[in-house]
């Protein structure tokens, strides 16, 4: 038992990013130490990654919770892996994991354990009262209804949306929905938005995106965001535009929840790589540091069902920055070049250490 001491850098508190003086935490089967940090170092209780697909039996697509630490990220909400089908043996195995897990389900029975998946099921032969069923014998770790759009065609979308605004106001939860390649146009997918379900993959750049032809943000999109709704990033392999995000920005619109969108065929392979890669392109496409943190530590949390994820005697991460220049490039081929790159540098989960090689965990 020892503890490590750790001095420099900046440590978040409710305030955001101040200078870190000295923080100690407790470790296993360690000696004292004294651990200088740079000044581009950041202390932080954990990462929260809002939008991810974490793996059980059955989910191919998802990546492990051990992966996941090796990051940095210690609370996931799984954004439908699993729909009535599976999502309750899913979330059994999920209790049991290191990290802490909330999780979305799909309005598909399958959800996404089998991806891609050339036929889903049919809005009119998934059952509305077994999404009821299910959700109302979960506990607090089911947040609410997710739908992909954009897999089949309008009609299909318009039923998927239909389906997922019953079944959420049935169980009194939210609504997420996936934006990517849809026909239909922003104004008619907002409209089944109550304030405070979440519209993911707001800022990409193919069919269904919140731009208008003349390259403007359409005044839906504008009406819907004040009216409450909640803009997920979700990341992915297919779901961020700079030239979306740089137009939103301009209109004072930015993300709520910077989330990853990671599945095991894009972990630690870019543009996405892991979430502190997300993070830090978010602070170099225009976010302020405390601006891109508060979404993954106080936004997040909350809408995870967390109100206190703050620093434990037992959990600490320690993200530092290279000044390398690093290329971020979104999903469509454009590339932003910027000198942050937050990536762990020390992990202390549940007391245990390990020490400046994380980058090692696969």
């Amino acid at each position: 038992m020892g503890v490590w001491n750790f001095k420099g850098g900046s440590i978040w508190s409710e305030k955001g990013f101040i200078p870190n003086k000295s923080t100690r935490i407790t470790v296993t089967h360690e000696d004292d130490r004294d651990i200088h940090l740079s000044e581009s170092s950041v202390i932080v209780p954990g990462l929260v990654d809002f939008h991810c697909h974490l793996w059980a039996p059955g989910a191919e697509i998802g990546v492990k919770d051990k992966q996941y630490l090796s990051s940095g990220v210690t609370t996931v909400g799984d954004a439908g892996t699993f729909g009535y089908d599976g999502w309750e043996e899913a979330n059994r195995y999920w209790e049991k994991s290191p990290l802490t897990v909330r999780s979305w389900l799909s309005a598909l029975p399958e959800g996404l354990t089998n991806h891609p998946n050339p036929n889903p099921t049919k809005p009119e032969s998934i059952s509305l009262d077994r999404i009821v069923e299910v959700a109302s014998l979960a506990d607090d770790r089911l947040l609410g209804i997710k739908i992909r759009l954009g897999q089949v065609d309008i009609t299909t979308d318009r039923s998927l949306l239909r389906l997922a605004r019953e079944a959420a106001d049935r169980t009194d939860l939210r609504m997420m929905v996936h934006l990517t390649e849809t026909k239909l146009d922003i104004e008619e997918v907002t409209q089944y938005f109550n304030k405070g379900d979440i519209l993911t993959h707001p800022f990409q750049g193919r069919d269904g995106n919140v731009l208008n032809t003349a390259g403007k943000v359409k005044k839906e999109f504008l009406d819907a965001v004040e009216r409450g709704i909640v803009l997920d990033i979700g990341h992915g392999r297919k779901h961020f535009n700079w030239n979306v995000f740089y137009k939103c920005l301009a209109e004072g619109i930015k993300p709520d929840t910077i989330s990853s969108d990671l599945t095991s065929a894009s972990w630690r392979k870019y543009p996405v790589y892991n979430m502190s890669y997300i993070i830090s392109k978010m602070i170099v496409g225009g976010l302020s540091l405390d601006e891109a943190f508060r979404t993954v530590l106080v936004t997040a949390p909350k809408l995870l069902g967390i109100d206190d994820f703050t620093f434990t005697p037992n959990n600490l991460v320690v993200l530092d920055s290279t000044s390398t220049e690093t290329a971020f490039p979104d999903v469509d081929g454009e590339t932003v070049l910027g000198n942050i790159n937050y990536q762990p540098k020390h992990l202390i989960f549940n007391g245990i250490p390990d020490i400046e090689s994380v980058s090692s965990w696969k």
